[in-house]
């Protein structure tokens, strides 16, 4: 009697995590996103409850404002340098945390901590009294300065989970049959762990590109994507169509880059 109450209570509780998840999934992420498809090929240029008919007009809009394409050739330059630079400083970390053993190891451990707990906003005033402090002059490249300083973190995070679950027998392995240890690495451990690298690359890019607090707080007149969304929007007449434009272009290339990456395999994460 217990045992059919119990698996009663299980099969009706995951029945409702399951509504509740798809309809949490659909109402605040699909069905706002379908919104801003509908609106940037809808011709009006208000957010108002009706269609007026179909157009392009908002997209071929896009090149005429030079002020939001430089923001999005900022904001890729700067999610571009942010994850290379992450990736070079963040992937010999996790191996050393992984393998390692002392005290710095977890000094390190209490430093990838801190980006996780201390609010971006926080950060992002630090970074700017940072700045202030040293005379730096707040540019792109103190932007990118203080998206590192979270990136690695973040790096490190989804990589150093899969070093764990790696056997090291396979490596004993590839040393016994004669290979040094760069062969080892780049033959073994590299295409093992591949997935993992590509992961945390994707996810710095995506965010550093999207970031906006600690961007808010040291860029100078140079403005990325996000800034640039905050600094017009309900001052410029008539621009919600076309941020609504630009949002469905980086939806839509995201969404493809994703699909073509988890064909292949890339975006598994272990």
């Amino acid at each position: 009697m217990i045992e059919s109450i119990d698996k009663f209570i299980s099969r009706f509780s995951r029945y409702i995590l399951a509504i509740y998840t798809v309809v949490t999934i659909a109402f605040f992420i699909y069905f706002p996103i379908s919104i801003l498809y509908v609106y940037s090929v809808n011709d009006v240029p208000y957010f108002v409850p009706e269609w007026r008919g179909f157009t392009l007009k908002w997209f071929i809009k896009i090149f005429e404002r030079k002020d939001l394409i430089m923001s999005l050739q900022n904001s890729l330059v700067i999610a571009v340098f942010v994850t290379a630079v992450s990736m070079a400083l963040g992937i010999p970390p996790s191996f050393y945390i992984v393998r390692g053993r002392g005290r710095i190891k977890n000094i390190y451990l209490l430093y990838l901590m801190i980006p996780f707990i201390v609010p971006w906003i926080i950060i992002g005033v630090g970074d700017y009294i940072f700045f202030w402090f040293l005379h730096i002059e707040k540019s792109l490249i103190t932007a990118a300065l203080a998206h590192i300083t979270y990136s690695i973190p973040l790096v490190v995070t989804i990589l150093a989970p899969r070093l764990y679950s790696l056997d090291p027998s396979l490596e004993e392995a590839s040393m016994d049959l004669g290979a040094d240890e760069f062969t080892t690495f780049r033959k073994i451990i590299l295409p093992l762990v591949f997935p993992s690298i590509a992961s945390s690359a994707i996810i710095t890019f995506a965010w550093s590109f999207d970031n906006f607090i600690i961007s808010y707080f040291t860029l100078g007149n140079e403005l990325t994507w996000p800034v640039w969304v905050f600094s017009v929007i309900g001052k410029i007449p008539r621009i919600m169509p076309v941020i609504n434009a630009v949002s469905v272009i980086i939806i839509t290339l995201s969404s493809i880059g994703i699909y073509l990456l988890a064909r292949k395999g890339l975006t598994e994460l272990f």
